[in-house]
This record gives structure tokens, C-alpha cells and sequence, in this order.
């Protein structure tokens, strides 16, 4: 016994693969599933999070500049903590208007 798929999308089983019918593999391939398109809510979620590993890295490399009185690495991450918050800001204005 086999499953097919109907002309009109029908999961059927049958002996033998009658006539226009579909394996399962072939289905598929002809009726891709759409892909997955998060929402603004996961997208802003996912933001977030990035945002909040990204900076407690920064923090983790600012206070061990800090530290070992590497006064240059530590202005190096405020600047580049200042980046972050910018990105973050851009990217959080897109997923809210939709781009």
C-alpha cells in the first residue's frame, strides 16, 4: 500500500500509484510550504535580545578595561556601544514601520 497525493491535493492510499497522482516527495516539491515570516512582536523580541547580548559584552569588555587602566580599549567600547545603540534604534524603527 502507498500514499499519494490527488491531483487536487487528497491524501489517498492505493495499492499502486494510480494515474496523475503524487507521491508524497513529489507534493511537496510542486507545493512548496511557504516560508516561516516572523512576526513584528518575534522580530522585535529577537531585537532585544541581540541588543542585550551585544551589550553585556560590552559592559564585560569596559569593565576589564577599566580594569587594567586601558583608558583607549575602554573609549574604543563607549564608542562602540554608542554604534549599537544607533543600530538598534534604526532596526527597531524598521521592524515598527514595516520594512
Amino acid at each position: 500500500m502507498g500514499k499519494y497525493y490527488s491531483p487536487e491535493g487528497n491524501f489517498e492510499v492505493w495499492d499502486e500509484k494510480p494515474q496523475g497522482y503524487y507521491t508524497e516527495e513529489e507534493w511537496k516539491e510542486l507545493h512548496p510550504e511557504p516560508p516561516y515570516i516572523p512576526t513584528k512582536e518575534e522580530k522585535l523580541t529577537a531585537l532585544d535580545a541581540q541588543y542585550e547580548a551585544d551589550k553585556r559584552q560590552l559592559i564585560n569588555d569596559y569593565n576589564d578595561a577599566i580594569m587594567h587602566d586601558d583608558n583607549e580599549t575602554a573609549a574604543a567600547v563607549k564608542a562602540e556601544m554608542a554604534e549599537i545603540d544607533e543600530q538598534y534604534d534604526e532596526d527597531y524603527r524598521k521592524i515598527e514601520d514595516g520594512e
